[in-house]
């Protein structure tokens, strides 16, 4: 088990005029009326309106041209936009460093949280700045102590690394504890690796499962693997359970996490909590495999001793066809 990365949680209206206007039509040309007399708040919401297209199809330029405007006139809210969209290169625009960093700058300046965070991950990973342990962690305590999740969960996970800060588990522990009540998922799944290796807590597998489980549920695919490695394992306060193990390793296997398709591989071959399974088995490692998992290579290959050549052929072509699906789920 281990802690997540830091990651940034941490964007022609035709009507016809003989006709009665919808009410939509009628609140967005109010929302273009005040944007065009000048409310900047106005103006970024019709930018959000034009990026989600929300009561008008979406147009991203058109979007750029009202969050610019209203981060022009101040909005911070549209300066983290502008800041986000040129970090990443979205919204018809390149990628830009220095914009990006210029717009995060004015937000943060006003205490935009989200431009505070987002300069802080730029600031520890070395993305369009200079890497800066002290600087990130200036911007991430600024928006953590005004409740940014992201950025309580970050610092969380920097104390309890010992990067950048002192390795602090008290601190730590706090931090995780404030982001985990906001259901964030890093922190819940940070949170359950402390429980079940005792780091500044008693060790408490049952303790780690709930943690874990908030995490799992909501997607986390380290948190879904570890829960099934506790459902795996069994003892201390959480029963044995291969049916739930499995469970959770599918989860977090269908994501891509290349252990626990591992540790799938290895329940359908044996038979545990799942019918025993040559094909399904060969097909997980294989995967596995292919993202160089050794372990997963290796029983994958001893496996094909035991099967028949149509055998392997078909977990073959399933795991090419997951990987076919998978890559054409991406955005």
């Amino acid at each position: 088990m281990h802690f997540n990365p830091l990651r940034i949680i941490p964007c022609a209206l035709l009507l016809c005029l003989t006709l009665p206007l919808p009410l939509y039509a009628t609140d967005f040309f109010a929302l273009r009326a005040r944007a065009d007399a000048g409310d900047v708040q106005a103006q970024y919401e019709l930018g959000r309106q034009y990026e989600l297209g929300e009561e008008v199809p979406a147009d991203p330029e058109e979007a750029m041209e009202w969050y610019r405007l209203a981060a022009k006139n101040g909005n911070s809210a549209a300066q983290f936009e502008l800041g986000a969209k040129y970090q990443y290169g979205e919204g018809g625009v390149q990628k830009e460093c220095k914009e990006a960093v210029t717009w995060y700058q004015r937000a943060a300046k006003q205490g935009n949280t989200q431009a505070q965070t987002n300069l802080g991950f730029m600031y520890h990973d070395g993305d369009c700045l200079k890497k800066d342990c002290g600087e990130a962690v200036k911007w991430f305590e600024q928006a953590a102590a005004k409740g940014n999740d992201v950025a309580q969960a970050n610092l969380g996970i920097l104390y309890s690394n010992g990067e950048c800060l002192k390795k602090d588990y008290r601190k730590a522990q706090q931090w995780l504890q404030m982001a985990g009540r906001q259901n964030n998922p890093t922190a819940q799944q940070a949170m359950g690796v402390m429980y079940s290796q005792g780091m500044g807590v008693p060790q408490s597998y049952s303790e780690a499962a709930r943690w874990f489980r908030q995490a799992a549920e909501q997607g986390d695919h380290l948190a879904q693997y570890d829960l099934g490695t506790l459902y795996l394992q069994g003892g201390k306060g959480v029963q044995q359970d291969f049916r739930e193990a499995a469970a959770w390793f599918q989860r977090a296997a269908e994501q891509g996490y290349d252990k626990a398709q591992n540790s799938l591989g290895a329940l359908y071959e044996k038979g545990s909590g799942v019918p025993q399974d040559y094909i399904a088995a060969y097909q997980w490692w294989n995967l596995a495999a292919a993202q160089g998992n050794s372990d997963a290579r290796g029983a994958r290959d001893a496996l094909q001793g035991k099967m028949t050549p149509a055998q392997v052929a078909e977990g073959q072509r399933r795991a090419a066809a997951f990987g076919t699906e998978t890559e054409q789920a991406q955005p």
